[in-house]
């Protein structure tokens, strides 16, 4: 089948080349333009055909088409889209013909109700508020297995960041962190589709080609709709539906290639670099050291043989000369990337329908880390006579991660410890000791295990239109989430032989089950009145109700020796090793009313004002309500007659707001209620009880104020200028803040303080070429956003304890801000590092730092990002090109790869030997003395201005090239093809900066995003 596939696409794309040619000859006529709706924004799907004629397209993601062919002058070019009047123009000869469509406000007994997704998809939501859509067609060219990694630098201030390997969930966040908290729970932003609320995790699994539109809400007159939930802003997410005009449209497309193995690290030391730094730190267990003749001579000076004892050593390391094992190849591969996606479109009028599966699997960095995901989708919309549409809507996804040989030594990490003259057959140096001998294959025998995701959600939406400009619109739905996992840990493994426990009571099982379930329910009603063409007034209110319920249990049992199945545990065990079994189940539900209001005259002035009320069940009773409110302003001055017709200036629009809303992400009923849990200790024959935590009865919930200013330009209807201010700050932020211990607990959730996100967003997009042949267009972004701490509530700085000397958080202080010692370098005469103290005396690395010498470094979360975006299209070929970028931030290095005299059996970083510490007199030396007990050197604990470094980096994120097969040669060779693409597309491809470790992103040596690389081939019947 594969081999079938790769042939037909080579057919076709060598085909169509040939052809392309041939065409070009007959003087095809080629018409491109844009659609756009009634406020300016693309209109994905609408049809454009040649009256009478045969010739007929699609619009894309972005609203645009191209359509070639041959017809005359006077005919009629049709533009129609379902809920939209007709646009018809008459071709004269141009080559280029646009169109705005307006809504189609035809009389009660003619109207058809449109079927709406998102019911709280308010067209004056989006004239006073920050709604910004992400380019789909872009995002469907990035090769990633999840969509939230897609997402990165799509739109300004939505910020993604790459967590790790594989697999591993990445941190999402509008306009950075709103609470002290630290982690998703409290942070993440809401992620709703179809108008239900989805999890972050079920918002991973998505495919992207099901999906129409992703819009992203910032400000709060966009997000106080959602109230409580909402503080974090908002990812809209509105699926593909069926084609209510009459079509019934297959598409296939797959993608195929490659991960490459990424960004190298550091550079590790070759043979002959580490033998002789084995040597000079002289460590009896390493072979430098251990068959030098420095070795020999110190400890059988008198030894008759001593010179067959030198011969001998040296032969042995001439031997481990010859060996130059690069561990960077030996343990990250190249892997094979795929994803295929089938979709059916169709229906009519008065029923539509939507099917598709999506099958990805990619490869991780090494053998046997891969993932495979499997997701379906399926929506049916049936009008109800002429006064609505009921929508139904049903999905499920499944996917699988396998570690058949895991180790506790991460494979990348290894890359860092092993030795180059080691190799995957022989005794390790790095790992093994005086008692244990250990090879590659303990290394990567040290666990097993298997995790699954399986997803799945129903959902039904009513949307009914009774009385010309009321609107009834309801939805609700259940999604269901369930994890599981399985890991074994072998009694043949290297932490299971150094157990000191019996043979008998050796290997361990864990296996882990979460079922998380979210119900969803909203009704909003809507009246929409326009008087004298003028006056555009909405009115409405809604109710909405949801549900979470996290369910867990787990098991862990001992003595399964090797194999992976809970009926091997042996329960007849006690002691520590017994058999434990726990569970964690925990229901909250939230229950909101609300009030919507809009005005618009003219389309120049808008004013749109909100209200929401929630009851939350994780507070108290006498808490339990709280409100998000606000109130926009929008002002559309090119809408003046002076303005209206004006060629340079063809929009100018400032929008103002204001809101205020609550925040309860992250908080569980024990943190307010007294909530116990079962102990693992009795008292007699009876359970006792625990508290699961210290509660708060006087917690209150976050409270966000939100302000938000912004203008759009178009010039030449060529550049479009966007700019955003705006201030978010989080009043009684929450935090987990140390107590005395005489209270049973470490900590208590409390109010303690505010914090305030501030920033500006720019973005631009100009349309260099728009020729019938030719196009290009730039468009860039810019984001900044800083983060400080304005107040706390008990004290200027905030530590963890009293022994404490960097403060978690600061008055005046970005809240995520790397503390750390000034340095001075290393002593010449002492080898150890120095620093400058706050009254400026020189401060030894044997003199334990206090309060006051502790200097901020600067931000762990880079202040500014942003993008670059290229597009270029010359007739049927497309080159796209996407950068990202991020700047002002520092991260820690590790510094793990370099070794003192106790861990210099494993590997070391290239130049350590010329640019450590080794007697009296080296001057200019980066890395301090080995001989010295770093346990001693209290300094070395905290980071400093010589161990971070500039997290700054430029990416290509992603490059598309794309041939769009001639509709005449599909017409004339393959009939029963409509479209037909081929593309290469790559991610990640490189990443300049100037970090000395390997990833600035995550700031680890191990977690860099791979770069993918595939061919696509798009077809369409």
């Amino acid at each position: 089948m594969r081999a079938f596939i790769i042939s037909f696409f080579v057919v076709i794309f060598i085909s169509a080349i040939s052809f392309q040619a041939t065409y070009a000859q007959q003087k095809d006529i080629v018409l491109t333009g844009m659609v756009t709706d009634h406020q300016g924004e693309p209109l994905p799907g609408a049809t454009v055909r040649i009256g009478n004629t045969q010739f007929g397209t699609v619009t894309d993601a972005n609203g645009r088409y191209q359509l070639r062919g041959r017809w005359k002058k006077g005919d009629m070019i049709i533009f129609s889209f379902i809920g939209m009047k007709d646009v018809r123009e008459k071709y004269t000869g141009q080559n280029i013909q646009d169109a705005a469509m307006q809504q189609d406000a035809k009389s009660l007994d003619e109207v058809v109700v449109v079927a709406r997704q998102n019911i709280n998809e308010l067209d004056i939501r989006a004239k006073s508020g920050v709604v910004q859509n992400v380019d789909m067609g872009r995002l469907n060219s990035k090769p990633m297995i999840d969509m939230s990694l897609a997402l990165q630098g799509s739109v300004p201030g939505l910020i993604v960041t790459n967590t790790g390997d594989l697999g591993s969930k990445p941190e999402i966040r509008i306009r950075g962190n709103s609470s002290f908290r630290e982690g998703d729970a409290a942070n993440e932003p809401l992620y709703v589709m179809d108008g239900q609320v989805i999890s972050s995790d079920a918002f991973m699994t998505l495919n992207p080609a099901d999906i129409k539109e992703i819009k992203v809400l910032k400000d709060a007159v966009a997000c106080a709709l959602y109230g409580i939930k909402a503080a974090n802003g908002v990812i809209e997410i509105t699926s593909l539906r069926g084609n209510p005009d009459g079509r019934t449209t297959t598409s296939y497309s797959f993608n195929m290639g490659i991960t490459t193995r990424g960004r190298r690290g550091v550079e590790m030391m070759d043979t002959d670099e580490k033998l002789e730094l084995e040597r000079r730190l002289q460590n009896r267990s390493t072979p430098g050291y251990r068959y030098s003749e420095d070795y020999y001579r110190k400890y059988f000076a008198n030894d008759p043989n001593l010179n067959q004892m030198i011969a001998e050593g040296q032969g042995i390391l001439d031997s481990l000369r010859t060996i130059h094992t690069d561990w960077f190849d030996e343990l990250i591969h190249l892997n094979t990337y795929q994803r295929h996606n089938l979709s059916v479109r169709g229906g009519s009028e008065k029923t539509s329908y939507y099917v598709s599966a999506n099958y990805v699997q990619q490869g991780g960095r090494v053998p046997g880390n891969d993932t495979h995901r499997f997701t379906a989708t399926m929506s049916l919309d049936q009008q109800l006579g002429r006064v609505g549409y009921l929508s139904l809507s049903a999905n499920a996804g499944y996917s699988e991660t396998d570690t058949p040989n895991g180790s506790s030594y991460s494979p990348t990490d290894l890359i860092y410890q092993l030795n180059p003259y080691e190799t995957k057959t022989g005794q390790l140096v790095s790992f093994s000791n005086e008692t244990s001998d250990y090879t590659y294959n303990d290394l990567l025998s040290q666990y097993n295990s298997k995790s699954t995701d399986k997803r799945g959600g129903v959902s039904g939406s009513l949307n009914l239109e009774p009385l010309k400009g009321l609107s009834i619109d309801a939805v609700a739905g259940i999604d269901m989430l369930l994890n599981e996992g399985m890991t074994l840990v072998p009694s043949t493994s290297i932490s299971e032989r150094n157990s000191g426990v019996d043979e008998a009571e050796r290997g361990k099982l864990s296996k882990e089950k979460n079922v998380t379930t979210n119900v969803s329910s909203n009704i909003r009603i809507t009246y929409n009145k326009i008087f004298a063409e003028k006056h555009d007034f909405t009115i409405g209110g809604n109710m909405d109700y949801y549900m979470t319920d996290a369910d867990n249990v787990s098991i862990t049992g001992y003595g399964v020796g090797t194999q992976m199945s809970p009926s091997a545990i042996n329960q007849s065990i006690s002691g520590n090793r017994k058999p434990v079994v726990g569970s964690y189940k925990e229901k909250t539900a939230q229950l909101g009313v609300g009030l919507v209001m809009g005005y618009s005259f003219d389309n120049t002035y808008d004013l749109f004002a909100t209200y929401k009320a929630d009851a939350s069940s994780i507070l108290p009773e006498s808490k339990r309500w709280n409100a998000a409110w606000a109130i926009g302003l929008g002002w559309t001055i090119s809408q003046y007659p002076f303005l209206k017709d004006n060629n340079v200036i063809s929009r100018l629009n400032l929008k103002a707001s204001y809101g205020r809303m609550a925040n309860l992400a992250g908080v569980s009923a024990s943190s307010t209620i007294g909530t116990f849990s079962y102990s693992t200790d009795y008292y007699g024959n009876a359970r006792l009880l625990q508290l699961l935590a210290l509660y708060n009865t006087d917690l209150k919930a976050e409270q966000t104020a939100s302000m938000d200013i912004s203008l759009s330009v178009e010039l030449f209807k060529r550049l479009t200028l966007d700019a955003n201010i705006y201030r978010r700050e989080t009043s009684d932020a929450l935090l987990d803040v140390p107590v005395p211990l005489s209270n049973g607990f470490s900590t208590m959730k409390r109010n303690i303080g505010v914090l305030r996100n501030e920033g500006y967003e720019l973005s631009a997009s100009l349309k260099v070429l728009d020729t019938s042949d030719w196009r290009l267009s730039l468009r860039g972004s810019l984001a900044y956003n800083r983060n400080k701490v304005v107040d706390l509530y008990y004290a200027d700085r905030l530590y963890a304890s009293e022994e404490a000397i960097i403060p978690d958080y600061e008055i005046g202080k970005s809240y995520d801000m790397i503390y750390g010692l000034k340095s001075l370098g290393i002593n010449p005469i002492t080898g150890l590092p120095v620093f400058q103290g706050a009254d400026g005396r020189e401060i030894p690395a044997t003199e334990n730092p206090s309060k006051e010498n502790i200097v901020a470094l600067g931000h762990a979360t880079p202040p500014y990002s942003g993008i670059f975006n290229l597009s270029f299209s010359y007739r049927d070929f497309d080159l796209d090109m996407d950068f990202y970028y991020v700047s002002g931030g520092v991260k820690s290095y590790s510094y793990s790869y370099v070794r003192s005299s106790d861990d210099a059996n494993k590997n070391a970083i290239k130049g350590q030997l010329q640019n450590m510490w080794f007697e009296k007199g080296d001057e200019g030396k980066t890395y301090h003395s080995p001989f010295y007990s770093s346990s001693a050197i209290a300094s070395l604990d905290y980071p400093n201005t010589e161990t971070v470094g500039k997290s700054d980096y430029l990416k290509l994120s992603m490059v598309s090239l794309r041939y769009r097969v001639p509709h005449t040669f599909l017409e004339k060779n393959c009939n029963f093809i409509k479209y037909a693409n081929v593309a290469f597309q790559a991610s990640n491809l490189f990443m300049i900066t100037p970090y000395k470790e390997s990833d600035p992103e995550t700031g680890s040596l191990a977690g860099t995003m791979q770069p993918v690389l595939t061919i696509n081939l798009s077809l369409t019947f």
